[in-house]
């Protein structure tokens, strides 16, 4: 589906500084590793006066031969570079023409932006509608004005170096700069094994940070300044019986206007089709406009884990031509490795293995791939959400008698058939967000007796303080306990492990991924919906199964939810064991001083004897030393 909106995925790299001795050589190094962002084009402008460098990266989707950057505006005053898809760039392109802007290109989203910025400076941003990072110079005001989009589909890092900053698409690239500490940050240590990632604006170093979604900040070399231009909004809910067909009508608009929007390339776009409600649902979409879809899955050689009969029912009913690749554990010894490479900064999701074959499969045939990521943080997808009922009558009761429940629970033994009830009881007594978190990670929010007492000395008194303001921040307060889970997972684990594991995955095989589901229009109407419309009962997405119910198999809106799940617990007893003994030896963790190395040793033990199953806890720290000897060496 081809039209004259939009323009290319890129990977982007800045640096404003008072010291600007090998200004361009180290633009130019930063750059490079962005290769497999952008293979198809370069570009860099480097301004010494001004201590000041632009480079990128470009994937072209769009305008292949127009839309080379850092691109400037005919004054130019101002430039960008720019790494996203703006869907309404056609819109604000015909306001800016009848205002008098004169454009050279036919129809770069990139040249929008920069005319944009002239026309409206910083009230551009909330006029955006798409996935972005950008970075525009600003000659006038001698400033850099980076921003990113309200969901944070696009990545962007900021480092701190002498006398100035270093901003790029990808940790990895900052890493390349000679004058950026690679202090690690226990904090972030901790988070990533509490939660399985990396809160924001946190990372795992101690001197960068990332820019938050729906952020923009003005960055000159004395100093860095982030403001918020999006929050996410839950007006008061309405009674929801009576507004069912509106709401369900509303919801078909608009889904379909953003995968119509999020279809528009000129090269060859594919379907990232789980089986599930939320991909078929896409797919469903996609299907009304083009006779021609292709669409890709993974497959397990495991049975207890393969659901790809479903991902085949979707394609036989939707008449996509489909792909599917099969995952076996004999290929998971060569993945580790790769991984470790593409994560530069550390997310635990074991699904990264499926999502990484699968971005490698499926780039094979097309460029671009839309995927449903984001309908069950916006539709209450998750079983989280069937516990908010129980949650919310519990919590009305005083705070001696959930104290009393808590401790009764405490006693049910922690695994076997009273796993869960333990689980509940021991939640009783935090607040909403700690429950999400809680629920998240492999550690359970509690990680702090794998790490070292010296690592332990620097951290605040609980690891979810930091967390849960950084999820409330920007958050308008609603009755509705619901909303707040809702918010907390968008801003946690979709922001922070889900839009990052695809990103990576994905730029890794210079492939585009695209989200129908973070529309920015279809977030504002869903934000005004009632969660009762979302969670019907025990009926988790009910809104949503109600829309697709006749038009794709009962059998798939009413599947049990079934994530991308891998034999963990297998695989590092049998395949990954030597991986496991090696990185988690009881001497290198001494020497290294992270760990404390006789808790880890006996984790190790037990999970390989088979006395306990502990690859949930022992993955984050496999990977985490992957990550460190790729990433850091032995400088910490």
């Amino acid at each position: 589906m081809s039209s004259s909106d939009l323009a290319d995925v890129c990977g982007i790299v800045a640096i404003v500084t008072s010291h600007i001795d090998g200004l361009e050589r180290d633009a130019r190094a930063m750059n490079q590793t962005l290769i497999h962002r952008g293979p198809d084009d370069e570009g860099v402008a480097v301004f010494p006066s001004d201590g000041v460098a632009l480079a990128m990266r470009r994937l072209s989707i769009l305008d292949i031969e127009g839309g080379h950057q850092p691109m400037w505006d005919e004054s130019r005053l101002h430039a960008v570079i720019f790494n996203g898809e703006i869907y309404n760039s056609q819109d604000i392109r015909n306001d800016l023409v009848a205002k008098g802007h004169h454009f050279d290109t036919d129809h770069s989203d990139t040249e929008v932006l920069v005319h944009g910025y002239e026309q409206w400076g910083l009230d551009l941003f909330p006029m955006l509608n798409g996935m972005f990072a950008l970075v525009i110079w600003d000659r006038p005001q001698r400033r850099l004005v980076i921003a990113r989009d309200i969901i944070g589909e696009k990545p962007l890092y900021v480092g701190r170096i002498k006398g100035g900053y270093a901003i790029a698409s990808e940790l990895k690239a900052l890493m390349r700069h000679p004058a950026l500490s690679h202090e690690l940050d226990p904090v972030a240590l901790e988070q990533f094994l509490a939660f399985d990632f990396v809160i924001g604006p946190r990372t795992m170093l101690a001197g960068v940070s990332k820019l938050a979604a729906g952020h923009y900040a003005v960055v000159s070399a004395d100093g860095f300044e982030p403001r918020r231009y999006w929050s996410a909004r839950f007006p008061t809910a309405r009674e929801p019986a009576r507004y069912l067909a509106a709401t369900l009508l509303c919801v078909d608009q608009l889904l379909d206007q953003s995968v119509r929007h999020r279809m528009v390339a000129d090269v060859p776009i594919g379907l990232f089709l789980s089986g599930g409600l939320d991909s078929t649902t896409v797919g469903y979409y996609m299907c009304r406009h083009s006779g021609d879809v292709q669409s890709f899955s993974i497959g397990f050689d495991d049975r207890r884990y393969d659901e790809s009969r479903y991902a085949e029912l979707a394609a036989r009913h939707l008449g996509t031509r489909h792909h599917l690749e099969v995952f076996s554990e004999e290929r998971i010894r060569e993945l580790v490795p790769k991984i470790a490479d593409i994560l530069d900064e550390p997310m635990a999701d074991q699904s990264i293995f499926p999502t990484y074959l699968l971005c490698r499969s499926t780039s094979q045939s097309v460029k671009v791939a839309l995927g449903g990521d984001g309908g069950d943080e916006l539709l209450m997808g998750y079983r989280t959400y069937q516990l908010l009922k129980a949650y919310w009558m519990l919590d009305r009761l005083p705070g001696y008698a959930r104290r009393s429940l808590a401790q009764v629970g405490a006693w049910l033994p922690a695994a076997g058939p009273t796993r869960k009830l333990n689980s509940f009881a021991a939640s009783l007594d935090l607040t909403p967000v700690e429950r999400l978190l809680c629920r998240l990670g492999s550690y359970r929010g509690n990680a702090r007796w794998v790490l070292s007492s010296n690592t332990r000395s620097n951290l605040p008194t609980s690891v979810f303080d930091e967390a849960e303001g950084s999820f409330s921040e920007g958050f308008q307060p609603s009755a509705e306990i619901a909303n707040e889970t809702i918010n907390a997972y968008i801003r946690g684990y979709l922001q922070e492990d889900i839009l990052v594991k695809v990103d990576r995955a994905s730029m890794a095989m210079s492939l585009e991924v695209r989200s129908p589901f973070l529309d920015p229009n279809l977030i504002a109407f869903l934000g005004t919906v009632p969660p009762s419309l979302k969670l019907r009962g025990m009926t988790r997405k009910y809104l949503l199964r109600q829309l697709m119910r006749g038009r794709i198999p009962d059998s798939i809106i009413d599947r049990p939810k079934h994530g991308f799940g891998v034999p963990l617990n297998a695989w590092l007893r049998t395949s990954l064991s030597d991986l496991l003994l090696n990185y988690l030896d009881p001497t290198r963790l001494k020497a290294q001083g992270l760990f404390e190395p006789v808790v880890v040793t006996r984790m190790v033990r037990d999970h390989i004897e088979g006395r306990r199953a502990n690859g949930q806890q022992l993955w984050p720290l496999l990977l985490f030393q992957l990550w460190h000897e790729r990433w850091l060496g032995d400088s910490n």
